[in-house]
């Protein structure tokens, strides 16, 4: 298989009428391929990434020395074997992937490009060595493709990434408490009860305090953002009436809709724009979500709608199909440009116009959003054009009313077991501490009085 180079071409020379192969040509057609080789090997040689070709049979044509060092194999020992004996993948509980898990497998049945870091890669030899890799997996353009597949180890990578997110972490949290003393002292500094200060001391104060208030919404976004990427973040599900818990999220938010003079519309269906118009829902849709979860992925919804309309309206509906519940938050407002969507949920990210310089933000918001629609199996994206609105779309796996009548009966019963317990606990605890106090008032030749038991 010719990896780099120029195709071989034979020189063909008609002689006395004859169509005759030159001799030369030949020599220098073996030569080129020679060179191509050694072009080939020495590439190979010189990248640090392992590289396999896998070909449409699932035995290993071709390995790099890189790939050696990965798997503990010899690339004679692994050119002609099937891959699935030399490329271990595990996932992140150390387990062996099945075949419909594998990326590789799955790269044969629907040839599409794929990269992805979320697997291990365990050596092949004794060695019990596990280097966790990025996968990028290139089919060939045949009719029975081949494959291409790059492994990178990542373990320093990930090292760097985990240590930069337990330093974000431990700043934010330290950050946190002195943020909010100065928060509260600008409070009592602003109230007319506490302290007296002039108009133009009070505005000076207002925004300091705003300031700090902006700060402290900072820390907790890079502490939420810290948590869910280690994984120490995760979903508590409880079986809800969805429409009933995004529309009580919702009207929280009522106030500084009418302060920004703006209209609103909840609804189950298409809404009726009618100003201060309000639906009757009849829809029951339940779902298994976090409840603290869905309260921010709306709150910041919402917000973003009030901060991003100048005047309008902005809606909320909650529909579903058999299989999903969607939650659609739309508005009125700047929109989003076309060449910014695919932008729109990445750490840090914040649209650069005109119209949103003024605005404050962290540009982690929409990042934490998308995170805990996806911790909780669920899926989003925005529909939006520039200067005709936006609208945010939540899907989120929908429950029959059988299935949350079971959940929500298991649920329930889980609740009631976990406060019995810890009335019991905090009694044995008590019981304990008792013990403790008498056991050392003997020792020091006196008593302690008991309290009356309950």
């Amino acid at each position: 298989m010719a990896l780099f180079g120029k195709k071989n071409t034979t020189k063909i020379e008609p002689v006395n009428g004859k169509t005759m192969i030159s001799s030369n040509s030949i020599k220098d057609d073996a030569a080129s391929r020679e060179a191509e080789q050694a072009l080939n090997e020495l590439v190979l040689k010189s990248i640090h990434e392992g590289i396999a070709i896998i070909g449409a049979d699932r035995n290993i044509r071709l390995a790099n020395p890189a790939l050696t060092k990965l798997t503990g194999v010899a690339i004679s020992d692994m050119i002609g074997m099937n891959y699935d004996t030399i490329f271990n993948l595990l996932d992140k509980n150390g387990d062996r992937l099945e075949i419909d898990k594998n990326p590789i497998a799955l790269a044969f049945s629907k040839p599409d490009f794929t990269e992805t870091r979320d697997f291990d890669l365990a050596a092949a030899d004794n060695s019990n060595r596990i280097t966790p890799v990025s996968l990028i997996i290139t089919p060939t353009e045949e009719d029975n493709p081949s494959l291409v597949i790059t492994f990178r180890d990542i373990a320093q990578e990930l090292k760097a990434e985990q240590e930069r997110s337990d330093f974000i972490s431990t700043a934010s949290h330290e950050m946190r408490t002195p943020v909010a003393s100065i928060e509260g002292y600008l409070a009592l500094a602003m109230n007319p009860q506490t302290a007296t200060v002039d108009a133009r001391a009070l505005s000076y104060l207002e925004k300091a305090h705003e300031a700090s208030r902006h700060l402290g919404r900072l820390f907790r976004d890079l502490l939420d953002t810290s948590k869910l990427d280690d994984g120490k973040m995760m979903p508590q599900f409880e079986p809800v009436d969805i429409v009933e818990m995004v529309k009580n999220i919702a009207e929280g938010q009522l106030p500084r809709i009418k302060e920004k003079g703006l209209d609103y519309q909840f609804g189950s269906g298409t809404v009726d724009r009618q100003l201060g118009g309000s639906r009757n829902l009849s829809q029951l849709i339940y779902a298994s979500v976090d409840p603290d979860f869905l309260r921010e992925i709306i709150d910041n919804l919402i917000e973003n709608a009030i901060k991003y309309t100048p005047a309008g309206w902005i809606s909320v509906t909650v529909r579903a199909d058999e299989h999903n519940a969607q939650i659609c938050v739309e508005d009125t407002g700047i929109g989003i440009a076309s060449e910014e969507l695919d932008h729109i949920f990445q750490k840090f990210y914040r649209v650069d116009s005109r119209d949103t310089r003024e605005i404050g933000g962290t540009g982690l918001g929409l990042y934490l959003v998308k995170e805990r629609v996806e911790a909780m199996r669920g899926r989003i994206w925005v529909e939006s054009e520039l200067g005709k609105g936006s609208k945010f779309i939540v899907i989120l796996p929908r429950l029959s009313k059988e299935k949350y009548q079971q959940q929500r009966f298991l649920y329930d019963n889980r609740v009631a077991q976990a406060t019995i317990m810890g009335q019991a606990g905090n009694t044995a605890s008590t019981q304990s501490a008792q013990q403790q106090a008498q056991a050392f008032a003997q020792a020091a030749g006196t008593t302690v009085k008991t309290p009356p038991q309950t």
